[in-house]
């Protein structure tokens, strides 16, 4: 109970935050679950739909969208989203609407860099990190016009 409790209040808290507040920004978020239902036999049809319950090993897919809502371009505006806690990160299933750079981060949001910068090192053996260690998405888009949409995904299993 206190499990489905927590997870609930982990996605309705998941939060998504400008490095400084934007002024004509308004920031949205959704969850979404991916599932599959049988047709016919043999036939099976991917859905996605809101998630309200989730079991382990159910991937998730995280929507954010951000609307300028003024008269004017945005310019470079950065999105910090960090993973929900008791989910792993898909690596490569990050994606934005337009054209924005995404940087990813290992430390809890100290510092960001590309996916294939991100190393995890032990001792003296160094690895490429994965996706289950990523910890946060930065999304950098160079401008946003004016009363533009634009949303952000990506996809994590909860764990």
């Amino acid at each position: 109970m206190w499990k489905k409790i927590i997870f609930i209040i982990f996605i309705l808290s998941s939060s998504i935050g400008a490095n400084s507040p934007v002024k004509d920004i308004l920031l949205s978020k959704a969850v979404f679950q991916e599932t599959y239902e049988w047709q016919n036999p043999g036939y099976r049809v991917r859905k996605i739909v809101p998630a309200t319950k989730a079991h382990k090993g159910a991937v998730l897919i995280y929507v954010n969208q951000i609307i300028n809502t003024s008269n004017r371009t945005k310019k470079q505006v950065v999105i910090d989203n960090p993973i929900p806690y008791g989910t792993a990160y898909l690596r490569g299933t990050s994606s934005c609407e337009g054209v924005c750079k995404m940087l990813y981060s290992i430390d809890g949001g100290k510092s960001y860099a590309d996916g294939n910068d991100l190393f995890v090192i032990y001792g003296s053996a160094k690895r490429l990190a994965k996706g289950s260690e990523y910890t946060h998405i930065r999304y950098i888009f160079s401008e946003i016009p004016p009363h533009a949409k634009i949303r952000m995904a990506f996809k994590a299993v909860l764990k």
